[in-house]
């Protein structure tokens, strides 16, 4: 049975960063000012491979942020961006 995935992020063109790497080509989308990349798997177990796929780009480009949702779990990643003072 496929499964909804849901990927938001600090910006939209963060999330085209992140839907770059992603198996699928999902695209990225705005909504309130987040970017969000909605994607759907073939099993559940699917979403375990996504985890170090999404937090390798944030780390590699220093995202402010990303968040995976799936179900009830969910993993945040800080990219570790300086704020300039």
């Amino acid at each position: 049975m496929a499964v909804q995935v849901t990927i938001d992020a600090g910006s939209r063109d963060d999330a085209e960063l992140i839907a770059a790497v992603l198996p699928g080509e999902p695209t990225a989308a705005s909504w309130r000012g987040y970017g969000v990349i909605r994607l759907r798997l073939r099993k559940a177990e699917d979403v375990h491979g996504l985890v170090p796929i999404v937090e390798r780009c944030v780390e590699r480009h220093r995202l402010a942020w990303a968040r995976l949702r799936f179900g009830d779990d969910e993993w945040m990643f800080r990219g570790g961006r300086q704020r300039a003072s």
